[in-house]
């Protein structure tokens, strides 16, 4: 079977990943099992083993400098090793202060991790400017920091305030998680555990691809991140095994495709 782009499958994923063609990914977004809950998806017996055996198949996948994004709780990569097949950069820590559940016997867990890899030494795309938020610094402060000779003479000339904004740096406390209030939440069953906001996607492909270039989504969920990449102009290949869930995504990119329809329709008139 031929895999088409811009579509989303209804499969496993471990059946349908070996007939991608290897070297042709640009990036994955990879937001599957976490392995802490009851949800029979996330029933998994050993997540760190999960995660390796994922991170080998998406190394043959991805191209020369192509990126995956893998999502997860704080020991999701702990006790493997993963640098024959990519190159761990990152370790995003996504904050989530407002989260009900609280610890008893431990601190409560407030943030996900996102590991953020690399095929080789140096990524194909990295779109700073395109994902710079708020500089949050104080005038005066800036203006001392911009004085120091190392910067206004030295290598750290380019760490000068820009007015487009800053690097958002590894701790993401900017995007919250969703609600049951959330206009783009598709179903309760997907709150949290499946659903991820369309912000926090989208930063992670306008970071790590460009306009034309192929995502892969091997766990679709209710279709985020190909609603995202459509938006975005990215291609994408999604893969989900809940027959709903599939049918959710669907609809939204159906929904996404008559709105970018009517605003043709509008503007030709």
């Amino acid at each position: 079977m031929m895999i088409e782009h811009d579509r989303i499958y209804h499969a496993d994923a471990f059946d349908l990943l070996p007939r991608i063609d290897d070297g042709s990914i640009d990036l994955v977004v990879c937001d599957g099992p976490y392995g802490v809950t009851t949800n029979q998806w996330d029933r998994i017996s050993d997540i760190q083993e999960f995660n390796l055996k994922l991170i080998s198949i998406f190394a043959a996948k991805l191209k020369d400098g192509g990126a995956l994004y893998l999502f997860g709780k704080p020991n999701c990569i702990d006790f493997i090793d993963y640098r024959p097949f990519l190159n761990l950069r990152a370790k995003i820590v996504w904050y989530q202060p407002s989260r009900l559940s609280q610890g008893r016997l431990n601190y409560t867990n407030n943030y996900d991790i996102i590991c953020y890899f690399i095929k080789g030494d140096r990524p194909k795309t990295y779109n700073l400017d395109a994902i710079r938020v708020a500089q949050l610094v104080e005038l005066e402060h800036r203006l001392r920091c911009e004085r120091v000779p190392s910067v206004t003479n030295g290598k750290f000339g380019r760490t000068k305030f820009n007015e487009a904004g800053k690097n958002p740096g590894d701790v993401w406390g900017d995007i919250k998680q969703l609600t049951y209030k959330s206009k783009e939440l598709v179903s309760r069953d997907a709150l949290n555990t499946i659903q991820k906001p369309e912000a926090l996607i989208e930063r992670l492909i306008k970071a790590s691809s460009s306009e034309g270039d192929l995502v892969l989504d091997p766990f679709a969920g209710v279709g985020t991140c190909p609603v995202v990449c459509r938006r975005l102009n990215r291609r994408f290949i999604g893969i989900e095994k809940d027959e709903q869930f599939v049918a959710a995504a669907n609809a939204r990119l159906d929904e996404l495709q008559r709105e970018e329809e009517g605003c043709l329709f509008n503007y030709g008139t």
